[in-house]
């Protein structure tokens, strides 16, 4: 389609020049007439591509007004790319991006100022204030359980009095007998208000509720973004569906892009059949599928495909790229062969042409990723690492306890402008951070508090650099040249947990995510026996091999490291204990409740709070765990 007249950029962008580079299903979709448009786009199929030149192409065309356009994203990664990739097209304007977390934070604080009411913060310490309303229950642990229950009938907009029920018929555990966990969620919500504190999830309860009763907010809404569109649309939930229909009038402009074959949420509350189900998709749907796949080789995408046909599932995937190399598929006896071999393998596929971020190992759980990754660290090996330290918890206290935007101002600048730190200081990130909100805010009162809610929610934070050893969940959307995807077999992927058809279809949903993220060169790794008990390939695997790869011995200086042991203090003493009674309890090696690595950072650190924890950990163990941790921890010090 040719525009006369075209609106054009000072760099000399036009409608047409937009479209440039693109397949012919991708302009179908950047062209698609204005309504409801719906993208199925596969693993590596350009849909970051399609949904900013759409954006870019509307503008140009004269079609839609850029800052009256949204983009919903759910990660802040992914939002930041979006950013930068319009960037480029230097439009006159600039759309709103954000997840939905932000904004739907961003709509509640508007509303909630329209009517000059103040606005609550997000709440602090999770556990601590569910303990407090569990009473004697807490003691008997249950209190990370009890606040994800409590989320997933959150993301299905489940009252109190029924989410027991609901609960159960999903096939999801109630932490407590039913009338009590009844009484629980409610005091749960009425301690929240009292306190002026709120969850994630309550930014879009707030906005979805008020929107149902005042026509007039949500009029408002609807004029503030006349262009919606939504990335890795198969993974919204009830509630984020809700959220979307809000935003959108009878007559709906909306771009919504997704791919069916990578809905791995469905545990937290996502459902993909979401995805089809706006009003009007079965009639009035433009939809448009992109089939290409340009980002990994034919061998890895076949051995993708593959593995969710094992599961009776189809990808419409047929890549682009040149043949490359093959697929090795490793078999290991133990753990620790694995642990050495994956290390190895690291070792050879850095090179001159090839950095350490190049690389990734892909684990389904994170206890098998803190093996690994203490293994290459001990190597030498860089690891990236987006795991906060309790040195970064106290930086966010500090700033988040400051009064007013003076204050928060010459905190930064005190931090930033004296030289007495460096930029890999926790205080010089965050003071970096505090001028980006400052930035971002030049207008309206904020303070400390308003910051915390900001950083939850809308602060792009960098990682440092090396390889990176992450979970096939925390991998999506993501990509990298050589990837390792580790522990894939029985009791893994499928996941012990997954006792339901449902639940064992998104585990190979979750194996062909995790596979499609390699572009150049993929190793699939996994373990005759794995914590001393026996395992094997997945069923997941199209073929296997029988040879047990030969591990070189670890050069002197490994064995010399290996030996070294921390010096041990009566705090460490008192962890070991308690990881030993955990691990006992659930059946389980100790080093799967805690690493050494982990156990050492907390003894460093000593943590307060469950984000703290979270920092030190990851933020399912500190749902589980972080409270008797903390109170391990303050025992062991006599505070």
């Amino acid at each position: 389609m040719t525009f006369l007249h075209q609106p054009q950029t000072e760099s000399g962008h036009t409608a047409d020049s937009v479209l440039a580079g693109l397949d012919a299903q991708q302009r179908e979709a950047v062209t698609a007439p204005v309504g409801i448009v719906v993208v199925r786009a596969g693993a590596g199929s350009g849909k970051t591509t399609v949904l900013t030149r759409r954006i870019a192409w509307r503008t140009l065309s004269g079609t839609a007004d850029i800052e009256k356009t949204l983009a919903i994203t759910f990660t802040r990664q992914a939002a930041t790319e979006m950013r930068t990739r319009l960037a480029r097209f230097e439009l006159d304007g600039r759309p709103t991006i954000g997840t939905f977390h932000a904004i739907a934070r961003r709509l509640m604080l508007q509303n909630l100022e329209d009517r000059n009411r103040r606005a609550p913060v997000i709440v602090n310490n999770r556990s601590s204030l569910m303990s407090s309303c569990m009473g004697d229950d807490a003691k008997h642990g249950g209190v990370m359980d009890m606040l994800s229950a409590i989320d997933w009938a959150h993301a299905h907009m489940i009252a109190p009095d029924a989410a027991a029920s609901a609960l159960t018929s999903a096939g999801m555990k109630v932490p407590l007998p039913a009338l009590r966990f009844t009484e629980v969620f409610k005091t749960y919500e009425q301690t929240k208000r009292k306190r002026g504190v709120i969850d994630l999830n309550d930014f879009m309860t707030s906005v979805v509720t008020e929107a149902a009763k005042d026509p007039r907010f949500a009029e408002s809404i609807r004029f503030q973004y006349r262009h919606v569109s939504v990335d890795e649309a198969q993974d919204m939930n009830p509630l984020q569906y809700a959220f979307l229909k809000v935003l959108l009038p009878a007559n709906p402009d909306v771009f919504l892009v997704g791919d069916p074959n990578q809905a791995i949420y469905g545990f937290n509350g996502a459902d993909k059949d979401l995805f089809d189900s706006l009003p009007g998709f079965s009639t009035g749907a433009n939809i448009v599928s992109l089939p290409s796949n340009y980002r990994c080789t034919p061998e890895i995408v076949k051995i993708a495909v593959d593995s969710l046909a094992k599961d009776g599932q189809i990808a419409d995937a047929v890549s682009k790229r040149p043949s490359g190399a093959v697929v090795r598929l490793e078999r290991c006896a133990t753990e620790s062969a694995e642990q050495q071999l994956i290390t190895k393998l690291v070792r050879r596929a850095y090179s001159s042409d090839r950095t350490w971020s190049d690389i990734a190992v892909l684990v389904r759980i994170n206890t098998v990723a803190d093996g690994i990754r203490d293994q290459l660290i001990a190597a030498g090996i860089p690891v990236r690492s987006s795991r906060r330290g309790g040195a970064w918890a106290r930086a966010v206290a500090a700033a988040t306890s400051l009064t007013g935007r003076d204050e928060l101002a010459t905190w930064a600048a005190d931090i930033l402008d004296t030289g007495e730190y460096t930029p890999d200081d926790a205080d010089f990130q965050i003071a970096k951070l505090v001028r980006d909100f400052l930035d971002a805010h030049r207008s309206g009162g904020v303070d400390g508090r308003t910051f915390g809610s900001w950083l939850v929610t809308s602060a792009d934070i960098a990682e440092t650099d090396g390889v990176e050893v992450l979970t096939f969940h925390a991998a999506k959307g993501r990509e990298w040249s050589y990837v390792i995807v580790a522990g894939m077999e029985k009791g893994l992927l499928p996941h012990r947990s997954a006792r339901t058809g449902s639940a064992r279809s998104e585990e190979a949903r979750l194996a062909y995510v995790a596979l499609t993220r390699a572009a150049d060169e993929l190793v699939v790794t996994w373990t005759d026996q794995r914590n001393t008990k026996s395992s094997g390939p997945s069923p997941f695997l199209p073929s296997v091999t029988t040879s047990v790869p030969v591990i070189d011995a670890p050069p002197e200086e490994l064995r010399r490291i290996a030996r070294q042991r921390p010096q041990r203090d009566p705090l460490e003493v008192a962890l070991e204990e308690w990881r030993l009674q955990k691990a006992r309890v659930g059946r389980m090696e100790p080093n799967g409740i805690l690493t050494t690595t982990q156990m050492r950072n907390i003894v460093r650190d000593k943590p307060t709070t469950e984000e703290a924890v979270a920092g030190l950990t990851d933020i399912i163990f500190a749902r589980r765990y972080a409270a008797e941790l903390i109170q391990t921890i303050n025992s062991a010090l006599g505070r």
